[in-house]
């Protein structure tokens, strides 16, 4: 609730300090006071446009204050969380502004933008009559007053649940689609480049192999005479296959004259003669080889032109082929699985859009059965508070499947007539001024929930009616101020006669200078206020008799 509205240098006022308390409070004062300064100054605290013309005459600035009292429970710390602005049990809302156009927004000392601060005042006050795209005004907030009025939550629940279900796998199957036409365009592509690939089958280090095979094909003939060559000086007589034994031989002989270090010596012989056979196998078999070598030149640069083709096909060295392969077979393999997962994504998500469905026609069941109940009520009220030609209904509106949200299928607009025989025009349509604030007054009485905890402030009410229709509307304000912090500026002594709290605004001139003030008053001086509202300047002792009349109803 409002504990305390703090205003400086706002047009006509000065400085006034007001202790805001429970239940109705009544506003009173004579036309140019500044009743409607305070309306201006509240219009700042819940995020109205600067109008730099309130600035009080003569002053750079301006600010007002407003604290707020909340409860551990209460919705608005939500959105305190949200912003990260410390809080204990109170907020402190301030609004400064200057001479040079410009303002600032403050909650608990934290600097926040003026749509923050629309944000988080609209859990915490309603002023009706001035701003009409705010409160009930707001065809935005009927959905949720009939559903705080339907006390139907596990319905909002469960319709919340299923269209969040839904939602979640949309994205997901929006997601897997946008993966599978990255993939089905490249698909063709893929398949191709992997064919081509297993039909090339490359190997790791093929290329090298390739290229020491092209070097030797290009010597084939230089290299295979120089080996015949090298077998002749091996095979051929007198050739050194032919000295080794030669050599043995004669050495052998020596055995039998005994000399020293003889056998050392045929032993280095028979190594040498090894090391020769082991020459000779292989320049024979090199020369089998490339005597029946039957690649050629042709076959080996046939075969490097199709994988260093392919190595730019996919820009890669000729050995990543085989891990370019794999990848393919990879994506192929994923665009297999992503058609299945697809399937399965899109089966769940049907699921979850029956059970939408479901769960938001019940929940539109219930809401039209209370919508009668609450319009029912609502019209009940009206003739008490004079408005007997007037009448009321709820109108729903069924939502496109492709636009519904998490509040179901439902559009709900509060429509009225004021007057036999005019149609029904949404609420926000209908005439302003006490002839509207009356009609809202209604509904807010009817509805009578703890919605918010908000301060409700009403504003030209009493406009155009007297005697037992401004009691009427009093005593429903009172009615209101039992389960809402209420605050009614009023000119009627009716309505002002029901107040719990009553603050007198009135102007003073103090050293050439105008300034409002506002006092709260006692019983005896509420007597001479609403005398003075019934009889006008001359306060007649029938005035104040009729006051205290009013006053003890």
């Amino acid at each position: 609730m409002l504990k305390e509205l703090i205003v400086k240098n706002i047009v006509l006022i000065e400085y006034i300090r007001i202790e805001c308390k429970k239940g109705l409070s009544v506003l009173t004062g004579e036309t140019g006071t500044g009743k409607s300064i305070l309306l201006d100054s509240l219009g700042l605290i819940v995020g109205n446009r600067v109008d730099y013309n309130l600035i009080r005459q003569g002053e750079i600035d301006a600010s007002v204050t407003a604290i707020f009292q909340i409860h551990e429970k209460h919705p608005v710390i939500k959105v305190m969380q949200k912003y990260d602005i410390k809080f204990e049990d109170e907020l402190i809302i301030r609004r400064q502004i200057n001479a040079e156009g410009k303002s600032k927004c403050l909650v608990n000392d934290s600097i926040i933008t003026r749509n923050t601060l629309i944000e988080i005042t609209d859990y915490l006050i309603e002023i009706q009559g001035q701003f009409e795209d705010r409160g009930l005004l707001n065809i935005k907030t009927h959905l949720s007053l009939l559903d705080e009025y339907s006390n139907h939550y596990k319905l909002i629940n469960d319709t919340k649940y299923s269209f969040n279900e839904m939602k979640k796998l949309k994205n997901l199957i929006n997601e897997t689609e946008k993966k599978e036409q990255e993939l089905n365009d490249d698909s063709e592509w893929i398949k191709d480049a992997l064919d081509q690939l297993i039909i090339l089958n490359p190997k790791s280090g093929e290329e090298e192999e390739l290229n020491q095979a092209k070097q030797l094909l290009s010597n084939r003939e230089k290299i295979y005479n120089t080996i015949i060559k090298a077998k002749s000086i091996i095979e051929d007589e007198n050739g050194l296959e032919d000295l080794i034994n030669k050599l043995l031989k004669e050495f052998d002989d020596l055995k039998s004259y005994e000399q020293p270090n003889l056998d050392e010596a045929i032993d280095s012989i028979y190594k040498t003669k090894a090391e020769i056979e082991e020459l000779k196998r292989f320049a024979n078999k090199k020369s089998t080889d490339l005597s029946e070598k039957t690649d050629d030149l042709e076959t080996i640069d046939d075969r490097l032109h199709e994988l260093r083709s392919q190595a730019r096909k996919h820009k890669c060295e000729v050995d990543d082929l085989i891990k370019i392969k794999t990848e393919l077979e990879e994506k192929l393999e994923k665009l297999n699985k992503n058609n299945s997962n697809l399937n399965d994504l899109r089966e769940h998500h049907n699921k979850a859009k029956e059970n939408f469905i479901l769960n938001s026609k019940l929940l539109s069941k219930s809401r039209q059965k209370s919508a009668i109940k609450l319009s029912e009520k609502i019209n009940d009220e009206l003739p008490y508070l004079k408005l007997e030609n007037a009448n009321f209904e709820i109108k729903f509106e069924e939502i496109d499947f492709e636009n519904c949200s998490i509040d179901g299928i439902d559009k709900v607009t509060f429509f009225a007539s004021t007057n036999s025989g005019m149609d029904k025009k949404p609420i926000n349509k209908i005439a302003s001024g006490g002839e509207l604030s009356r009609f809202l007054l209604a509904i807010k009485v009817v509805l009578e929930t703890e919605m918010q905890n908000r301060t409700i402030i009403f504003d030209e009410i009493d406009s155009g009616i007297g005697g037992s229709a401004a009691n009427a509307v009093g005593l429903r304000l009172a009615k209101l101020g039992k389960t809402y912090q209420t605050m009614v500026v009023t000119h009627s002594p009716q309505v002002t006669s029901k107040g719990h709290n009553h603050f007198l605004i009135e102007k003073q001139y103090i050293k050439n200078k105008t300034i409002s003030k506002v006092t709260e008053l006692n019983i005896n001086q509420r007597v001479e206020e609403i005398a003075r509202m019934v009889s006008g300047q001359t306060i007649t002792n029938e005035a104040r008799e009729a006051a205290q009349k009013l006053l003890d109803n």
